[in-house]
């Protein structure tokens, strides 16, 4: 059977798990990437992928900007959904004529940022419930190794679903093909959105959330506003006791997901494609979201000090007093 050509936009930690796994396959890999460190300590020394798949070092190549004239058969979309259009656009130039890409990205709307640049034709929908995080500059460690979804975006399967769901599989993960990709994608927003944010807002893994009385609490006023708005936009989830999931997630691991890595790094997050979104719908329907809306703002002042603290030492909080000169400005 043919290699494929894979162009990986977004090589964070689970980019670089996925197209390192595909790489080791024997697929011809590109990793895209906006850290330079990162791009140049692959394109030197390879990339070291650990954890629940072994140990490797792959000869990879990466860089920052897709070179003319790729003609890949396939883009697989990594990158937080902040990035989701850029990422479409670089798709488009790196893509061949008859290529597509697929997302696997947290939150929704990237189906249909990409739908928009490249048409529904060259989109494929998915899922991912892997766990994987940065060791530094081309060291990546998957820490689980959950189910990968993928399927059409009206629904079914397909020839391309079904070979990339083998290839996939030959690699090493875990995959299936996905009769309603959408509704399980809703659902992992759901599962997202009850879990991410808490854990970037208090700096709890998944397993001290579930252990943390009050804010295992906190997590069920949340699910209740989510579950409400997902309801009343007519969407059935894929899984029918989503909160039982949630809690025995928890309970059961105690990884960093992504917007606490991001928080960590003094990054944004993706609250505006989880959370946010939420209230927004909340706000569309009807339906108070008091609890979600308090998670967001909170959030956002926590962004604003990790990115503040990004290679800062800590401020002169005295000189910063001094400077006052009266009452706060009337907004």
């Amino acid at each position: 059977m043919k290699r494929l050509k894979l162009c990986v936009i977004g090589a964070g930690a689970m980019g670089s798990s996925y197209g390192g796994l595909l790489a080791k396959l024997g697929h011809e890999v590109l990793l895209v990437d906006r850290w330079s460190a990162h791009v140049e300590a692959i394109n030197r020394e390879g990339l070291q992928l650990d954890g629940v798949c072994g140990q490797h070092r792959l000869a990879l190549t990466a860089c920052q900007e897709v070179p003319d004239g790729l003609d890949a058969d396939l883009a697989m979309i990594w990158t937080d959904t902040n990035n989701t259009r850029q990422a479409a656009l670089i798709a488009e130039r790196a893509l061949a004529a008859g290529g597509f890409a697929v997302t696997l990205q947290n939150g929704v709307g990237n189906v249909e940022t990409l739908v928009e640049v490249l048409g529904q034709h060259r989109v494929l929908a998915g899922s991912s419930m892997c766990s994987a995080a940065m060791q530094g500059p081309a060291r990546a460690i998957l820490t689980h190794m959950g189910m990968t979804s993928l399927g059409e975006i009206g629904g079914g399967s397909s020839p391309r679903v079904e070979r990339l769901c083998q290839e996939l599989k030959a690699a090493g993960f875990e995959v299936r093909a996905h009769p309603d990709i959408m509704s399980l994608i809703w659902t992992k927003f759901a599962l997202n959105c009850a879990i991410n944010a808490l854990c970037a807002a208090t700096g709890l893994r998944l397993g001290e959330l579930a252990r943390t009385p009050a804010v295992d609490r906190l997590q069920d006023h949340l699910l209740d506003e989510i579950l409400a708005v997902i309801a009343a936009k007519g969407i059935t989830l894929a899984d029918p006791d989503l909160r039982a999931t949630v809690k025995a997630h928890c309970w059961g691991k105690f990884s960093r997901p992504s917007m606490l890595q991001a928080i960590d790094a003094g990054k944004a997050t993706e609250i505006d494609a989880l959370n946010a979104q939420v209230v927004l719908a909340g706000l569309q329907l009807g339906i108070p979201t008091p609890y979600n809306d308090a998670l967001v703002l909170l959030l956002k002042g926590v962004e604003h000090k990790a990115s503040a603290a990004r290679g800062r030492t800590d401020a002169d909080y005295a000189a910063l007093e001094a400077q006052v000169t009266g009452p706060r400005p009337a907004s």
